[in-house]
């Protein structure tokens, strides 16, 4: 296939650095393979995101270009010294046990502090890195950096039993100062705009030239320390260019996909190339597959009972497992007081009973903590729930009639028909800050634009963008009879769950 105007220019370029702006479905991976084909003899690192982004990438690059995540590349000289302690997380428990202490708000907040430092391009801990004066509800800084620094001594120790996340090694490889350029001649930074300065501090510090690839309307973790490198002061003098014909979808979802671009402040647009495509209020009579993007884990729960009340076969992006539904159900056997169901030794030694559980949840405003106590208070009776959720569940998309995911996980991927859950945040409140506004709007535009030749929006996108008249209720939306019937009884919060998604 002939590239683009845009492609060209970016296969041609021959600079030091080189920023792309890539609106979705643009093709930029495959803008980056052609330039690695028309330089074979320069030798390439291709940064993916995570595992998946980096297998596909490596079945499609030729043979000058490496795949890695950041992990991987920290893997060798670091993170195998603690592969048997390696965790995905740290509790707030394994913190006030190592502290020794039940002052569980230092224990939340020391956490909340090593975290920002990991993420941090920062050598040491420091005050930059406690939380807002707010969060620390009074709590002595002093206290919470000592606390911070105590955890952090213990982690890097390699003779401790200590608890150690992938982040720990990735900053212990950040700051040794990797020499890249021994090894690689260019690196191929994609999904820059979601980059933790941890990992774009050591990228662009490297002697090799460098290709930065994202889009500033992409970002959606800011909650979890990314900040957008596309406008590091380290690339004030790079060269920028721009990806904005998008072969995934045509002009109706390009329609939906600019408003919500203007509505951002960009003037520039999306064009859909992807051929005959619509906005409809229902799903098409005839669609076999479609995706359900829902901005909560509570809200791909409901969307995939849902769908198997109705005897349809689900598939969940990232499996079950992902959405936390085991721990969810051994947090229910703790809440009934029925410990010898519980399945996790951790909870039932962490947690006396469950009202312990939730004070210390309300204590710390732990995302994840405060996330499955409300999912509790949702869905009840739960095993009955997990049961028509287990049995309707597939492992392979394709023996599927039902996708479910959240907005954040469905970055990347793309479906033929797509309906947006009716569970994202109204960004036109007032209560709502900026960064908290551009945020939720990033999660609109990059649910919508997953969709190649089907969109139901949900009432918000339509007032958004004004895309439809007027919404009528999907015919997928959870009937309150079905799950009565089923035993079910379903509240609805509106809550946002932005950790947790």
């Amino acid at each position: 296939m002939k590239p683009t105007q845009e492609q060209a220019q970016i296969i041609a370029w021959k600079g030091k650095q080189l920023v792309v702006t890539a609106f979705a479905g643009t093709g930029k991976t495959s803008t980056l393979e052609a330039y690695a084909l028309a330089n074979p003899q320069e030798r390439m690192l291709y940064l993916a995101y995570n595992r998946a982004i980096r297998e596909e990438s490596e079945r499609r690059f030729p043979f000058n270009v490496e795949c890695r995540t950041f992990h991987q590349l920290a893997w060798p000289s670091f993170g195998r010294h603690f592969q048997a302690r390696l965790a995905t997380s740290l509790r707030v428990t394994d913190i006030a046990r190592l502290l020794n202490t039940r002052h569980w708000l230092l224990a939340r907040t020391a956490l909340s502090t090593l975290n920002t430092f990991l993420y941090s391009a920062d050598g040491e801990i420091s005050p930059l890195h406690l939380p807002d004066e707010s969060d620390r509800c009074g709590l002595d800084a002093g206290k919470i950096l000592g606390a911070a620094q105590v955890v952090w001594h213990e982690m890097t120790r390699i003779d401790s039993l200590f608890p150690v996340t992938h982040d720990t090694y990735l900053k212990l490889y950040q700051l040794s100062v990797p020499n890249l350029g021994s090894k690689w001649d260019v690196i191929l930074f994609d999904e820059a705009q979601d980059a933790n300065p941890v990992t774009s501090q050591f990228v662009l510090s490297q002697p090799c030239r460098v290709i930065l690839v994202g889009d500033r309307y992409q970002q959606i973790y800011r909650f979890r320390g990314a900040e957008n490198a596309l406008v590091s002061p380290q690339l004030e003098t790079a060269d920028r260019l721009w990806l904005t014909n998008s072969f995934r979808f045509g002009p109706a979802v390009a329609g939906v996909a600019n408003a919500l671009l203007a509505e951002a402040g960009e003037s520039r647009q999306v064009c859909g190339l992807g051929g005959e495509d619509q906005i409809a209020t229902e799903l098409p009579a005839g669609v076999a597959h479609y995706c359900v993007i829902s901005r909560t884990v509570a809200g791909v729960i409901g969307a995939a009972l849902t769908a198997s009340l109705a005897e349809k076969k689900v598939y969940w992006v990232g499996g079950m497992e992902g959405y936390r539904i085991g721990e969810l159900e051994d947090l229910y056997w703790l809440s009934v007081d029925m410990p010898d169901r519980i399945q996790s030794p951790q909870l039932a030694r962490d947690y006396r009973d469950f009202e312990e559980y939730r004070s210390i949840a309300k204590a710390t405003k732990d995302p994840e903590m405060g996330q499955g106590v409300r999912l509790l208070d949702m869905y009840f009776p739960l095993p009955m729930l997990l049961a028509v959720l287990k049995k309707q569940a597939v492992t392979r998309e394709t023996e599927a009639d039902v996708t479910v995911v959240t907005a954040h996980r469905s970055k990347g991927l793309e479906w033929n028909a797509v309906r947006i859950n009716d569970d994202f945040i109204d960004i036109t409140d007032p209560l709502l800050n900026r960064r908290e506004k551009e945020d939720e709007l990033n999660l609109l535009y990059v649910s919508v634009t997953r969709a190649r030749k089907v969109l139901v929006p949900n009432e918000l996108v339509g007032i958004l963008t004004g895309c439809l008249d007027a919404l009528s209720e999907s015919s997928e939306k959870p009937d309150d009879a079905d799950l009565r019937s089923a035993g079910v009884t379903l509240h609805i919060s509106n809550k946002s769950e932005s950790s947790g998604s």
